[in-house]
């Protein structure tokens, strides 16, 4: 539905209408074009009447309406005091789409009235970062295509004859681990003793002691992973699209000062370097809300007198109109606010299909 003004109101029966809708609910009786004896006897006719019960007591109140093209005069607010005083009501008030006149403003503030415009909501009005939200989101995530381990060495374990692999059997991505038994030597008692390690466990005092080589791979395949989401970019001016990337992780161990030592099938393997190529999925797509997309209307009813400012709407299962004042001095920006045409970026834990990179050609992306 539209929003603007001049596509819900188009004439003053109209606009009319529209103020008597915006005045509806479960406490008031709302009527258009009513005309009531006043105590002159005279016949006045009141654009929008509303009237509250409450109790004994009745509270009336007469509403008139100015779809006009000028502002509105002092002498519409002395006939609406004039009406109020015949009908014995207990408030006036006039609605007009442009505005009033200074003369007009302070007669209706000495005699209590109150005077509105109505109008479009303003951009700003509609909260950051505006009535239309759009924005990109990219999804990453990741998945290892290849090993390499350069230049590995194996030794045996004390007291072990068995002939040496230089060997590992990884299992990425596995909430599980297998454990294994080996001799090792007891630093406080100098005995060979048998201990339970889980496999591919991590020996060295590099990163983590005791961490799986699984884990260290893993954490080092999230950091390649991090090393593409922190740069910003837009892939194909924005196209909703999904991509693939590869990236190099580098792990050179011998040349920051200490070799990878890992416990395997009950030997230890050393390792100098490990080259990781790790696969990078981007999946972009855009979204877009308009805020007014489930209101049958939302408009801007400023009131002239207290300059506060309210934003009527109303949504299509509603039966009757939302009224919410807005703030007089909107917050400033940040950077936690949305900015059109922004990313936001996702990334996801575990590791996508290696094989959906399968067969995939090289080709040059476009990216800003």
């Amino acid at each position: 539905m539209s929003t603007q003004l001049r596509n819900i109101v188009t004439d003053w029966g109209g606009f009319e209408e529209f103020v008597k809708e915006i005045h509806k609910n479960d406490d008031v009786t709302v009527e258009r074009n009513v005309k009531l004896t006043g105590t002159s006897g005279a016949s006045r006719q009141i654009d929008v009447h509303v009237t509250h019960k409450k109790g004994p007591y009745i509270y009336s109140t007469l509403i008139e309406c100015k779809h006009w093209k000028k502002r509105v005069k002092r002498q519409q607010v002395e006939n609406l005091y004039a009406s109020m005083d015949d009908l014995n009501a207990a408030k006036g008030v006039i609605f007009t789409t442009i505005g009033y006149q200074s003369g007009a403003e302070t007669y209706a503030k000495a005699k209590n009235i109150e005077i509105f415009v109505i109008r479009d909501l303003k951009e700003e009005e509609w909260g950051k970062p505006g009535k239309i939200i759009e924005f990109y989101v990219q999804m990453f995530s990741k998945t290892i295509l290849n090993i390499d381990c350069q230049n590995t060495m194996a030794a045996a374990p004390v007291g072990t004859t068995a002939s040496l692999k230089q060997e590992l059997s990884l299992k990425l991505g596995s909430p599980t681990t297998d454990s294994q038994n080996i001799k090792a030597i007891n630093q406080k008692t100098k005995k060979v003793e048998t201990i339970v390690v889980p496999e591919n466990q991590i020996l060295s005092s590099h990163k983590k002691r005791g961490e799986t080589l699984e884990k260290y791979l893993e954490g080092a395949a999230s950091h390649g992973l991090q090393e593409i989401v922190k740069k910003d970019f837009l892939i194909n001016d924005g196209e909703d699209c999904i991509r693939y990337m590869q990236i190099d992780v580098n792990m050179p161990f011998k040349e920051k000062g200490e070799l990878l030592q890992v416990v395997s099938k009950g030997q230890l393997v050393i390792i100098p370097k490990i080259v990781m190529e790790v696969g990078i999925k981007i999946n972009q797509f855009k979204i877009k809300h308009d805020r007014s997309s489930n209101l049958v209307y939302a408009l801007a009813v400023e009131d002239c007198i207290s300059g506060n400012t309210f934003a009527v709407s109303k949504k299509g299962e509603d039966s009757s109109t939302n009224w919410n004042t807005l703030m007089k001095n909107p917050v400033k920006s940040s950077d936690d606010v949305l900015i059109n045409g922004s990313i936001m970026k996702v990334t996801t834990s575990g590791f996508f299909d290696p094989n959906e990179v399968s067969g995939l050609k090289e080709v040059e992306l476009m990216i800003k």
